[in-house]
């Protein structure tokens, strides 16, 4: 549920970065988000297979744990090594189960960390000199009323070093909410 609001959202925003940058940019963004689209798909699925063997899993321990509970009850016919087996039997199996939720978990956040990765250096846009992200310096957010200039002089930068930062060739387009990078 969480990943289809992440994906809708995720969506949205590239429909409203698409319809503000050129022709070749939005070439490059559509390719960026078909192959999004692909991952996330493939995560999905991944996800749907591992909650499918988490189920599959709970029910083996609630059948193990039902069989350790009827032979206590009937403890006349089963011996302690019986019960001390089934209790090894549901502990395996729930470590098990441990395991492979912290195994979910861990493929969901490096997933969602590269699904994040293209996403963040689109929105904020730094790039370096030579055209690379710039992953140095500290974030701005955008509030309403602040241009570059305002924003570079309470920062101690110059307007050029902001907009080199941030790949800004128009300081008129920039908007409320929008993370710029204040460079060192």
């Amino acid at each position: 549920m969480k990943l289809r609001v992440f994906s809708d959202i995720f969506v949205a925003f590239a429909i409203l970065m698409a319809a503000s940058t050129s022709t070749s940019a939005q070439q490059t963004i559509t390719e960026s988000l078909n192959i999004l689209d692909e991952k996330l798909s493939r995560l999905r699925a991944d996800v749907e297979d591992l909650q499918f063997k988490q189920q599959q899993m709970q029910k083996d321990i609630a059948k193990i744990q039902e069989d350790l509970l009827a032979l206590r009850r009937a403890s006349v016919g089963g011996s302690a090594g019986d019960l001390e087996a089934l209790q090894a039997r549901v502990d395996a199996l729930d470590a098990a189960r441990q395991k492979d939720k912290q195994a979910i978990i861990d493929h969901l956040a490096k997933e969602l960390a590269a699904l994040n990765l293209p996403r963040a250096a689109g929105k904020t846009g730094g790039a370096t000199t030579d055209g690379s992200p710039t992953t140095t310096g500290k974030e701005h957010v955008v509030a309403k009323g602040e241009s570059l200039t305002t924003i570079a002089k309470t920062y101690g930068v110059s307007v050029e070093d902001l907009k080199k930062a941030n790949n800004i060739s128009n300081p008129n387009e920039i908007k409320v909410g929008q993370k710029l990078i204040i460079p060192k």
